[in-house]
């Protein structure tokens, strides 16, 4: 049988999102979510969609039985996104009820700044494969070149952006809180 509550809290949780933001993006209240989560309550189908919606989740695959956790990625596997301020986004490891992290390859234009992250529970390592990385962190901003990388908890907004005169193509791993 499956934990519906404690599925939808994973998935908030890899997503980075508080119980407050998920209400917020589903239409519901946090104490109804806090509920579903500790399975005090089963969501409605309709609310059920919603918060599904909300997490970039379709129903099948958060009812999947699936057991069998993929191990071998492949570059067919990657999943390109249309990003703002990248030039390119792949997602290299999606998000799954199995694990915490979540893995991207992206590309940024010479002089752009990517849109900020809002502030979430997680962490973020960055490595950079090539070009010149700016990194700002609160009002702090860090300057990272080829080989270098990049650690930093998620507590402060932050933002990615090129301080180069070439596109700087860098490897993003985020791990959600717990």
């Amino acid at each position: 049988m499956i934990d519906i509550g404690a599925r939808i809290k994973h998935l908030r949780q890899i997503n980075g999102l508080s119980q407050a933001d998920l209400a917020e993006r589903a239409g519901l209240t946090k104490g109804t979510i806090s509920q579903i989560e500790r399975n005090m309550t089963s969501p409605s189908v309709t609310n059920l969609l919603e918060i599904l919606s909300a997490l970039s989740e379709t129903p099948y695959s958060f009812f999947a039985e699936d057991d069998e956790e993929k191990v071998l990625f492949r570059k067919s596997d990657a999943l390109p996104s249309d990003v703002t301020g990248y030039q390119s986004f792949d997602t290299l490891l999606p998000k799954s009820r199995y694990r915490t992290i979540v893995s991207y390859r992206a590309v940024i234009r010479s002089g752009r700044e990517a849109l900020p992250e809002p502030a979430h529970e997680g962490e973020n390592y960055v490595f950079v494969l090539s070009g010149r990385l700016g990194l700002r962190l609160g009002k702090v901003t860090y300057i990272t070149r080829k080989g270098e990388s990049l650690y930093f908890r998620a507590e402060k907004e932050y933002a990615f952006s090129n301080k180069g005169k070439r596109p700087v193509d860098f490897l993003w791993i985020k791990a959600s809180g717990r």
